[in-house]
């Protein structure tokens, strides 16, 4: 079921972390058809700026899923909810802030993007155009994300698909027709922003949405934990920032305006495929979070063993895509293939699909480490990713080599920041880790001993009666009295039993069903996972009539006996948990 889930959130997390780069795809190309080269280098100019807008969006979208994630862990949805409205908040009061920057100080912006006397002026109207688009671009980032928590992939899907066809059509509308220049690109990317927003938001009026926005429900309490958390896995892209005008004035100095084309149209289309590795980071994130809340050994270790093998064969596959296709890519923005920025955008993107397995692990690893609450190591692989480990080599071989120094600086860097993880996990195990728990740097007290967990997959009615019959025993092994050994195994056997007479028979699909027992403390408690409709037994209880006792009487046995029980529906998964103490 894991790796179901995994894949079901990575195809819409892709998409997002590809969404900026489609729209840049799609404005580098027209500037380089229908405008002028020097154009498509005004774009690559602009990413700095893209980058502080990521890591803003970063930080909040990044803090609210691993709090998020925390409390859906532990089955607190008000919680969750409390978070999510922050998320908006917070949005709508930074995008606010970054909207008047952009339009009071566009020179100085400009100048610190590293925009020659040429290229400010140019710049300056595209830094303008694009800031219309920051407000639904920060809302849209957060809504996204909260949208897949909510099983609502779809609509993000059709958000996606409209905002890519507004671009391109308003792009040959602004551009092509109307010749607007380097604003009407801007222009297209800002109104096709609104477009995405526009598309997502409307769920959030409807009465199916789980999380609802509410100023009462704002959680400020976790404001500071919220910022804390989201940092870490942003602050590689405040260092990007910092990083992408240090690099544009080396390329100029070594290699011309040829050499920022280069760099530029490789900016906008590498991050298309690199949205693979960003997408995956996103959905470890994700996952890690929750599974840290459940406190599931289990499920981290399936988690990162599916990404060190399925997924990492996904980056090499990608990367070979990449060097097969780079002479056609390169070809859309500079025709002529015997220039000498066709030449240097073609050795920079077969050098950046060299990096892209490297980008994979980094991602992989910061992502897990910041759901874990290692935020020391995440902000120090942020620092060297996103600044020093790409400047220094291209310090040193840009004199000696000239732009393909530059170029070599990026899977070099990577290289480097995939090796700050297994070095912390060296220092903080005083040694060489002896197995996964110690390379996946468990905490002290995190999660129960195998001894103390029962792990069962059920796929019809006699996997259910097994089922119960392995808890009853589970829970005598452990000393547990035979009257509440029982009630566990009554407990499981009915709502598992619930799931495969009606859920596996909603709809013609393959389901999965999970159940998992813990004993911790005293306290036997049951988790229920399944990919069926969502079905809530906790609210359904509370509308049953009393005076029909033989309606519903497994669900009123299991709401008596249980000392707690808690439903939610998110990730795309019921989950169902029940409490029961010893007495």
């Amino acid at each position: 079921m894991n790796n179901k889930l995994f894949y079901k959130l990575l195809l819409v997390q892709i998409m997002i972390a590809a969404m900026g780069s489609i729209n840049s795809l799609v404005d580098g190309i027209i500037a380089g058809r229908f405008v002028d080269s020097m154009t498509v280098g005004v774009i690559g100019l602009f990413y700095p700026m893209v980058f502080i807008m990521s890591a803003v969006g970063a930080v909040i979208s990044g803090g609210s899923a691993v709090l998020s994630g925390r409390y859906i862990g532990s089955g607190d949805l008000k919680k969750t909810g409390g978070i999510f409205s922050l998320s908006i908040v917070l949005a709508v009061i930074v995008s606010c802030i970054l909207i008047l920057i952009a339009v009071i100080f566009p020179e100085s912006i400009a100048k610190f993007c590293g925009a020659d006397a040429s290229l400010t002026e140019p710049l300056k109207l595209y830094i303008i155009g694009n800031a219309i688009g920051f407000l639904p671009q920060l809302l849209s980032q957060q809504i996204a994300s909260f949208l897949q928590l909510e099983r609502q992939s779809k609509r993000n899907y059709i958000g996606i698909a409209s905002m890519i066809v507004s671009n391109v059509t308003l792009n040959i509308v602004f551009v092509v027709v109307f010749k607007m220049g380097v604003f009407g690109l801007a222009l297209s990317t800002a109104l096709c922003n609104w477009i995405y927003f526009l598309v997502l938001v409307p769920y959030y009026f409807t009465d199916k949405c789980q999380l609802k926005f509410s100023l009462k429900n704002i959680l400020w309490s976790d404001l500071g934990e919220l910022l804390k958390t989201g940092f870490p896995g942003a602050f590689i892209l405040f260092c990007l920032s910092l990083r992408d005008p240090v690099i544009n004035r080396i390329v100029i100095e070594h290699a011309g305006q040829d050499g920022i084309s280069a760099k530029a149209a490789l900016s906008m289309v590498g991050g298309i495929f690199t949205s693979v590795c960003l997408g995956t980071g996103a959905v470890v994130r994700m996952l890690a979070s929750v599974y840290r809340g459940e406190e599931d050994r289990d499920s981290l270790r399936s988690l990162m063993k599916l990404c060190f093998t399925k997924i990492l064969l996904i980056a090499f596959a990608t990367a070979t895509f990449m060097v097969l296709v780079s002479g056609i890519i390169v070809g859309w923005y500079f025709p002529d293939k015997n220039t000498e920025v066709y030449k240097l955008a073609y050795e920079y993107f077969i050098l950046y699909a060299v990096a892209t397995p490297l980008i994979m692990i980094v991602q992989i690893e910061n992502n897990y480490l910041q759901a874990m609450g290692h935020n020391i190591c995440v902000n120090v692989i942020s620092f060297m990713d996103g600044f020093t480990n790409v400047v220094v080599p291209a310090l040193i071989l840009a004199p000696l080599f000239g732009a393909v120094g530059i170029w070599w600086a990026t899977p070099i860097g990577s290289l480097l920041s995939a090796l700050i993880y297994p070095v912390y996990a060296v220092i903080c195990r005083r040694g060489l880790p002896k197995d996964k728990d110690e390379w996946l740097i468990f905490g002290n007290g995190f999660g129960v001993e195998d001894k103390d967990r029962l792990i069962m997959h059920i796929s019809d009615k006699s996997d259910v009666t097994m089922t119960a019959e392995k808890a009853q025993e589970f829970c005598i092994q452990h000393d547990i009295s035979r009257k509440t050994s029982m009630y566990c195994a009554l407990c499981l056997e009915e709502m598992t039993r619930n799931v495969v007479d009606f859920g596996f028979k909603e709809d013609a699909g393959k389901h999965f069903l999970d159940s998992r027992i813990v004993y911790k403390d005293g306290e036997v408690m049951l988790r229920i996972k399944d990919d069926c409709k969502p079905f809530d037994p906790v609210e359904m209880y509370k509308h049953l009539n009393p005076d029909t006792p033989d309606v519903n009487i497994g669900i009123k046995m299991v709401m008596r006996i249980a000392g707690d029980v808690s439903y939610q529906n998110l990730l795309g998964l019921n989950v169902l948990t029940i409490s029961l103490r010893d007495k």
